[in-house]
């Protein structure tokens, strides 16, 4: 019999499922992209259902403020459709504004790199036009993560670490990111 990888070496082995499958760089995500797809809802459904979990359990990656960017082919369809959720800058933002202030560049951490946010709207428009289920119920188990708490990933313990001292630099952020001794939370907490 032949093996399709060596186990001993980093990798994936392909994955195989009979009604439905998901993956995520999270594994609450893709657990709710999953219970969606058992709920009956589409990929569509567990697709936004676990972009905003992520929003929650690992948001150095992805959340609520920033942009989303979608492939979907619906089934039978024989076409993707894509769609272009990214944000747009200010209206009243001028480049020649920014350059009387001394900006040859925007600095990535400043308020003037902000777009306005996307996803949310990217996610209604799928929702809409392609989902079948209701908003309220895809943001169901983002918001008991939100409210219940979860077990921090490795990933993301390791992510927020690295960038403890940044956010221990505003007050707001080491108050609501930061333990009480002002470090990043371990895994598994």
């Amino acid at each position: 019999m032949k093996v399709s990888r060596d186990f001993q070496l980093p990798g994936r082995s392909p994955i195989h499922a009979t009604n439905g499958m998901a993956a995520t760089s999270h594994p609450l995500a893709t657990l709710t992209a999953v219970a969606i797809l058992g709920y009956g809802g589409n990929a569509v459904d567990a697709g936004i259902a676990a972009a905003a979990v992520l929003a929650v359990v690992e948001p150095q990656s992805t959340g609520l403020g920033g942009d989303a960017f979608a492939l979907y082919a619906p089934s039978g369809a024989g076409r993707v459709i894509a769609l272009n959720g990214s944000g747009r800058a200010p209206r009243a933002l001028d480049a020649g504004w920014l350059r009387e202030r001394g900006f040859s560049s925007v600095p990535p951490d400043s308020p003037h790199a902000v777009t306005i946010p996307g996803v949310v709207d990217a996610w209604d428009r799928l929702r809409q036009d392609h989902g079948t289920m209701e908003m309220e119920e895809l943001l169901l188990p983002a918001i008991a993560y939100a409210e219940e708490g979860f077990p921090v990933h490795a990933r993301v313990a390791l992510d927020w670490a690295a960038n403890a001292a940044k956010l221990a630099r505003d007050e707001n952020a080491r108050d609501a990111l930061l333990t009480s001794a002002g470090r990043a939370p371990e895994a598994g907490r």
